[in-house]
């Protein structure tokens, strides 16, 4: 069973430090006056300035920043400041087994995939792959956010033109970037995808590359284990080489040809404009007739 972290309300503080490259100060401050004119108050940890390299200090420095604001009573939810690269490492130096003791809300996406996805494989703690905090102040989804930390269920918008195939399923959803999640299934355990709603978006990638990724994921198997897929937005899309030819939704398609799921795509969560905040762990349904995707 999910464990979902008690709901986000005023008053609440919520910490904030960097889990993959560096961020800038002034974004900081910015998203920070945007969530106290919300009534939350907000911590910033130090190390979310540091920087070493492209990084936000070292997976040490990282990995204590996280950890100690999960054990922080004071501490209500954790806030990644940004993505980027070298995330994943911290997966390596984290107790997971500490986590359950204390349930806290996190919230981050892109390279911050893989430490959503380790929380919940682990310890079946609910996490919410939506924007990284230094993009707070210019988001545009932050009341339908703020609806789903507060512990409403929410819902998506479908259209007919999000439906690749028709279907019906419920399901934990489980996902994020796939250039990150490709890399999950052999590296978390209890097979955490199985008879899930697996979501996924991208950006900046070859569309060889995300051929191979999606191919990859076929092989291991997860595309046949999963009850649904729900594809949000691939934004800016690059073909470096000799032109690729095959277009995303080909590739989609051939890589989803004899699974009977339902199968959305373009749907409004990625690395553009939108990004509807999805809750990994928690039970969702999707039922393209009636163009509903949903929390339960």
């Amino acid at each position: 069973m999910s464990i979902k972290p008690p709901a986000l309300k005023a008053g609440d503080t919520i910490g904030v430090f960097a889990p993959s490259s560096y961020v800038e100060k002034a974004d900081i401050e910015k998203s920070t006056a945007i969530l106290e004119k919300r009534g939350f108050k907000v911590f910033i940890h130090p190390q979310t300035y540091e920087r070493e390299h492209q990084s936000a200090g070292s997976h040490l420095q990282k990995s204590l920043a996280f950890q100690g604001l999960w054990q922080r009573k004071d501490i209500n939810a954790i806030w990644a400041a940004g993505g980027g690269n070298r995330c994943t490492h911290l997966l390596e130096t984290i107790n997971f087994n500490r986590l359950t003791s204390a349930p806290k809300t996190l919230i981050g996406f892109s390279d911050v995939t893989s430490l959503l996805n380790a929380i919940y494989a682990h310890s079946d703690i609910i996490t919410f792959h939506g924007p990284v905090f230094k993009n707070l102040h210019k988001y545009k989804q932050l009341d339908h956010l703020l609806e789903l930390l507060g512990g409403k269920n929410v819902s998506y918008p479908v259209s007919d033109e999000n439906i690749l195939q028709e279907g019906c399923a419920e399901g934990e959803l489980v996902g994020g970037n796939l250039s990150i999640f490709q890399y999950l299934p052999q590296t978390l355990p209890n097979e955490f995808y199985k008879d899930k709603i697996l979501f996924l978006e991208d950006c900046n990638e070859d569309l060889s590359r995300i051929d191979r990724m999606f191919l990859h994921l076929k092989r291991l198997g997860v595309l046949g284990d999963i009850k649904a897929l729900a594809l949000g937005e691939f934004t800016d899309l690059q073909e470096t080489g000799r032109p690729f030819g095959y277009s995303l939704e080909d590739i989609i398609s051939e890589h989803i040809e004899g699974l009977d799921i339902p199968v959305l795509h373009n749907l409004p969560f990625g690395h553009g404009e939108n990004l509807y905040t999805m809750p990994i762990g928690a039970g969702a349904k999707i039922d393209t007739k009636a163009k509903q995707f949903t929390l339960i």
